[in-house]
């Protein structure tokens, strides 16, 4: 497996309040992240951050975990590094109102687990497919789900960047939990939606399967979709090749 992270501040914004991590633990097995600090609250940057020191540090610190044991543990750690980030504003109140998304993909044994907190996606995909694994946690996707608007609706709909759920803004929060079948993807692609507002699932298909390029050129294209696409936020991916070798 090869990965490569990008991470722009975008055309519009005076600072980038996104952070991407890529992180192995003690056996190799590789964990990645992209957390994604809420616009217009204070210290976005600082709970991405926040977020993102903490998951690292706990995941480098770990050992050879099976399956079972990597879902339970990944589970108990968002919920731990939420629960000290609310209680460090609680101790600190200048950086009260601050918080963050998260989605984060580990790859145990032939097992993909992915977690997510807000609107921060992730995608697995092969050449014939693309599946959005995560579901926002949004307002409008609560309209969609309920039948008051279509997905193409709520693209454009003006309360599109409010998210339901945030790491940080409640004591207590449990991450929505996924696990693929790792030899059924060639790709998968974690991205804030800086990244996934404007471009379709198809034209991320079609840029991360078209074949002839590097990783790395896959994951500049996709910025610079984004940004030829009108993105209005930070543009942050990890984009991983499942199939390929490290050093490839």
């Amino acid at each position: 497996m090869k990965v490569i992270d990008r991470s722009i501040r975008g055309d519009y914004r005076d600072l980038n309040e996104d952070v991407t991590g890529i992180f192995k633990n003690g056996t190799g097995q590789m964990l990645m992240l992209v957390s994604d600090g809420m616009g217009g609250h204070r210290y976005g940057d600082v709970a991405s951050r926040f977020v993102h020191d903490e998951v690292g540090d706990a995941w480098e610190n770990e050992n050879l975990l099976n399956v079972e044991d990597g879902v339970e543990f990944l589970r108990r750690l968002v919920m731990d590094v939420n629960r000290r980030m609310f209680d460090y504003q609680q101790e600190n109140p200048e950086y009260q109102g601050m918080g963050t998304t998260l989605v984060l993909a580990a790859v145990i044994e032939e097992t993909i687990i992915i977690l997510n907190v807000g609107d921060s996606r992730a995608y697995a995909m092969n050449d014939r497919m693309i599946e959005q694994v995560t579901k926002d946690h949004s307002f409008v996707n609560m309209l969609v789900d309920a039948g008051e608007i279509t997905e193409a609706e709520a693209k454009v709909h003006p309360k599109r960047n409010i998210i339901t759920k945030a790491m940080g803004t409640d004591r207590l929060i449990q991450a929505d939990v996924f696990r693929l079948r790792n030899r059924q993807y060639d790709y998968l692609l974690l991205a804030s939606d800086g990244l996934t507002d404007d471009p379709d699932d198809s034209e991320l298909h079609a840029i991360i399967t078209r074949g002839g390029r590097s990783l790395e050129e896959k994951a500049s294209q996709l910025v610079d979709q984004a940004l030829k696409s009108g993105s209005t936020d930070n543009i942050s991916l990890v984009l991983a090749d499942l199939k390929a070798s490290e050093g490839e």
